[in-house]
């Protein structure tokens, strides 16, 4: 039982909201927001590495779902079981073709997150305390920190993980990596920020975060990299939100050409 679950994620997500990611897609391309959530149009096709990441994600909740119920590491072959059922149903979903990348199949996938879960089972964080949440979801409302006005729609999201270690009580997002976070990302990236605006309505003040970034490649490892956020960087967070929520709401959306190209499942729109 998850000691902060209030209403359940899909409920959240079924009224007007944001969201982290929602955020993060008009920064990069306005144009491709409005495709997804707007237009909602059909993209071309699905990125496998979001769906392997989706697998890797259900595979690390299984871990800290065992570990909060039973206080021990479950087996690597629960990992390695969840990690391979979940990417049956990714690759069995023909709605929308899975796009691999060259010389890539949905079998070198599955050694690729076999491979990398024995890994994450040695060297991944087993927390000093306890398991206090898995997939914990939260919904705080945003306020403009300029005119103090609370937005129509709240923040909502789940925090991977809520874990006691070091004496602290910890907010953990799991992340897959074909290579290491650069000190800019550690610093910048807007979901621990979220996570520590939203540990408040949880009832925790001044939570530890940290990023356990599960590492693709030929020689697979993980890091567990601690970050601070502090006041100042949620207010920035929020003057951001409330800029891009301003921007959806006067309808600006525009094609911004770049690396996020290459997977986008909206370009065929845009190359039209």
């Amino acid at each position: 039982m998850n000691a902060y679950r209030a209403r359940p994620l899909d409920e959240l997500r079924a009224a007007p909201h944001t969201s982290v990611s929602a955020i993060g897609c008009w920064i990069r391309c306005s144009e491709s927001f409005k495709h997804r959530y707007i237009l909602r149009t059909p993209p071309s096709h699905r990125p496998a590495a979001l769906a392997f990441g989706s697998a890797i994600h259900s595979a690390l909740a299984a871990f800290y779902e065992h570990l909060q119920a039973y206080g021990e590491k479950p087996p690597v072959d629960l990992l390695h079981d969840t990690f391979t059922g979940r990417m049956d149903v990714e690759v069995a979903d023909t709605s929308i073709p899975l796009l691999l990348d060259d010389n890539e199949d949905a079998g070198s996938l599955k050694d690729m997150g076999v491979g990398l879960l024995t890994v994450f089972h040695r060297d991944g964080l087993v927390p000093d305390g306890r398991v206090v949440g898995v997939e914990v979801p939260f919904s705080v409302d945003l306020a403009d920190p300029e005119t103090g006005e609370v937005g129509d729609v709240p923040l909502v999201g789940a925090i991977d993980a809520i874990v006691v270690h070091g004496g602290k009580t910890v907010l953990l997002e799991h992340k897959t990596a074909a290579r290491k976070f650069t000190q800019d990302r550690l610093q910048h990236d807007l979901q621990p920020t979220a996570y520590r605006y939203a540990s408040r309505s949880l009832g925790i003040l001044r939570p530890g975060l940290a990023f356990q970034v599960l590492m693709k490649g030929r020689k697979p490892g993980v890091d567990v990299l601690a970050v601070e956020r502090t006041d100042d960087q949620v207010i920035e967070m929020l003057n951001t939100v409330a800029a891009v929520l301003r921007g959806i709401g006067a309808g600006v959306f525009y094609k911004n050409r770049g690396w996020a190209c290459g997977d986008c499942g909206f370009r065929y729109k845009c190359d039209g």
